[in-house]
């Protein structure tokens, strides 16, 4: 009996020794894939980091030249991060362009602002912020749809920018003397942050106004 497994376990070695040899070569090739596909993720990822590093940096010297008010070269610095898409890097461009009144063309900076929101993977609220703030910075120039097509995926929403989404619809209408469809959003508003210590003395302020009208 003890001889019989012995034989046996002689023929599995043998059977796994003969397989491992007639297939040498696809294994060896199969090595090869491995090996290069390693190497191929390594460069991915220094390539990525490298990447982040040069567009850090870009941003770093577009705003030492902001500080020496050389606007030009730092405008265009900024207008080449933004079209890298860059997560972190590219919003940050576009506000800063906008919050030093770089560029007088509103269509302009709503196609910045196109070319931000278009990034793939970004944070869910990041994406909110940016919604809200083409709204607010392009709102003399866009009609009513375009304003909630972008701001009411925001109000139906637990964003964290809810209630300034719908304070500035309520702010539109207001300024359009559609005191009606501003009144639903202001009361909309007054519901949500009653007890939230959410600044609501403006708001009743312009409610006042609208019930006086």
């Amino acid at each position: 009996r003890i001889n019989l497994m012995n034989t046996e376990n002689l023929e599995k070695k043998k059977t796994i020794k003969d397989f491992l040899k007639s297939n040498l070569k696809i294994f060896s090739i199969i090595f090869f894939i491995l090996i290069l596909l390693g190497i191929f993720f390594l460069w991915l990822d220094y390539t990525k980091k490298t990447k982040k590093i040069n567009i850090s940096q870009d941003f770093i010297d577009a705003k030492v030249l902001l500080s020496e008010n050389n606007k030009k070269e730092s405008l265009e610095i900024l207008t080449n991060i933004i079209n890298k898409k860059d997560k972190t890097y590219s919003p940050l461009s576009l506000y800063l362009m906008i919050d030093k009144k770089l560029v007088d063309n509103p269509n302009l900076i709503n196609e910045y602002f196109d070319v931000v929101i278009s990034i793939g993977g970004l944070e869910k609220e990041d994406l909110n912020l940016l919604k809200l703030k083409k709204a607010i910075h392009t709102s003399q120039n866009s009609d009513e749809n375009e304003l909630l097509d972008l701001l009411n995926p925001i109000i139906n929403s637990k964003s964290v920018w809810r209630a300034q989404s719908i304070e500035f619809i309520g702010d539109y209408y207001f300024s359009k003397k559609q005191y009606k469809k501003a009144e639903q959003y202001y009361s909309q508003l007054l519901n949500d942050v009653e007890n939230s210590g959410y600044d609501v003395g403006d708001l009743k302020r312009k409610m006042k106004i609208i019930k006086n009208d």
